[in-house]
C-alpha cells in the first residue's frame, strides 16, 4: 500500500476536488438563475479577450453586429452576467487543475488498488469532455438539453470521484457491522437511491421548463412562474415527501443501530441536505422562485445524491470485508478439523 503521506495527500486532493465540483454545480446554477449563460458569447474567450471587459467602452463599437453576425442576435454587454460566467469558468478551469493533482497522486495506487487509479482517471478524462460540452452550450446559445445533460455529467464525475475517496479509506470500515442494522436496510436504502435518481431527473425537466418561461419572460414576473409549470413540477414536489420518508427511517436507523462514526456522521450530513433542500422548496414554492433558491436547491440536491453514494460505498466495502473475514474463518476452521482428522 502507498505510504501515510501519500494517502493523505490524495485524500484531501481528491476531496478539494470534490467541493470545487460542488462549488461549480452552484455556480453553474446562478449562471442559469440569472439568465448569465451568455454573458459571455464566444469560448474559451469573452468577447474575444482572455480576461473581460469591465465596460461597454472597452468593445469595438459594432460588437453587436459582429455576434449578429456569428449567430448571437441581441447580444448586449451587461458587466454582471459577463463575470459572473467568467468566475463560472475560472472555477472550471481550477477543477480541471484539482482533478488532474488527483489523478497523479492515485498513481502510486496502480498495483494494490487500481480502481482508485482508475476512477480518478475517468474523472480526469469527463472533466475533460465537461469543459467541451461548456463549449457547445455556448455555441448553441444555451441549448436548454445541453444544459442539463452538462449537469447530469457534474453529477457523475462527482460520483467517480467520491467512489476513489471512498475507496481510499477502505481500512476504515472493516469494523463495521452491517448485521446490526434493520435487515431491510440494504435493499431499501438501494430504492432510496434510485427513486432519488428519478427525482433529480424530474428535476431538471422541471428546470428546463422554468428556463424557457424565463427567457419568454426576459426573467420578470417570476410570481407567474409557477402557476405556468407542466404536471412533472405538482409529482416532483409531492413524490418529495415518500423520499423524505423513506430517507428519514434509513438514518434513523444509522443512528440506533450503528457504532460507526463514519456512517453516523454522513447520515447526519444527509438529513440536514434533506431538511435544507424541503426549506428551500418551501420558499420557492410560496416566495415565487426567489433568485436564491434554485442554485440552492440544486446543490442540495447534489449533495444528497454524493451522501447516499458515499454511505452506499461504504456499506458495501464494510460488507466485502464482512464476507472476506468469513470466508477465512471457514477456512481456518475447514483446516483445523483436517489436520485435526
Amino acid at each position: 500500500m502507498p505510504s501515510q503521506s501519500t494517502q493523505r495527500r490524495f485524500w484531501w486532493c481528491a476531496a478539494l476536488t470534490v467541493a470545487t465540483i460542488f462549488s461549480l454545480i452552484l455556480v453553474g446554477g446562478i449562471v442559469r438563475a440569472t439568465g448569465a449563460g451568455m454573458g459571455c458569447p464566444d469560448w474559451p474567450t469573452c468577447f474575444g479577450q482572455w480576461v473581460p471587459p469591465t465596460s461597454e467602452a472597452q468593445l469595438p463599437d459594432n460588437y453587436q453586429e459582429i455576434y449578429a453576425e456569428r449567430g448571437y442576435a441581441d447580444t448586449t454587454f451587461n458587466v454582471r452576467k459577463t463575470w459572473t460566467e467568467y468566475l463560472n469558468r475560472l472555477l472550471g478551469v481550477f477543477t480541471g487543475m484539482t482533478i488532474f493533482a488527483t489523478l497523479l497522486f492515485s498513481i502510486p495506487y496502480r498495483r494494490r488498488e487500481p480502481r482508485i487509479f482508475w476512477f480518478s482517471m475517468v474523472g480526469f478524462v469527463l472533466v475533460g469532455v465537461q469543459g467541451w460540452l461548456g463549449s457547445q452550450v455556448v455555441a448553441t446559445n444555451l441549448h436548454t438539453g445541453l444544459i442539463t445533460l452538462h449537469m447530469l455529467l457534474a453529477q457523475v464525475i462527482v460520483g467517480v470521484l467520491i467512489a476513489a475517496l471512498i475507496r481510499s479509506g477502505r481500512a476504515n470500515y472493516r469494523d463495521i457491522r452491517i448485521d446490526r442494522l434493520p435487515r431491510l436496510f440494504y435493499p431499501l436504502f438501494i430504492v432510496a437511491m434510485v427513486a432519488g435518481l428519478l427525482q433529480l431527473i424530474m428535476g431538471t425537466q422541471v428546470r428546463e421548463a422554468v428556463d424557457l418561461i424565463a427567457r419568454s419572460s426576459n426573467f420578470q414576473d417570476r410570481h407567474l412562474w409557477i402557476d405556468n409549470l407542466p404536471l412533472v413540477f405538482a409529482v416532483h414536489k409531492y413524490y418529495a415527501i415518500a423520499l423524505v420518508g423513506l430517507n428519514g427511517w434509513l438514518i434513523v436507523s444509522v443512528l440506533n443501530h450503528s457504532d460507526s462514526r463514519i456512517l453516523r456522521q454522513l447520515s447526519i450530513a444527509l438529513g440536514a441536505f434533506l431538511l435544507g433542500t424541503i426549506a428551500i422548496g418551501m420558499s420557492m414554492d410560496r416566495l415565487h422562485m426567489p433568485m436564491f433558491s434554485q442554485p440552492l436547491h440544486l446543490l442540495l440536491a447534489s449533495l444528497i445524491f454524493g451522501t447516499q453514494l458515499a454511505i452506499l460505498l461504504v456499506l458495501r466495502h464494510a460488507l466485502e470485508d464482512d464476507k472476506a473475514n468469513a470466508l477465512r474463518e471457514h477456512e481456518s476452521m475447514a483446516s483445523l478439523s483436517t489436520g485435526g482428522v
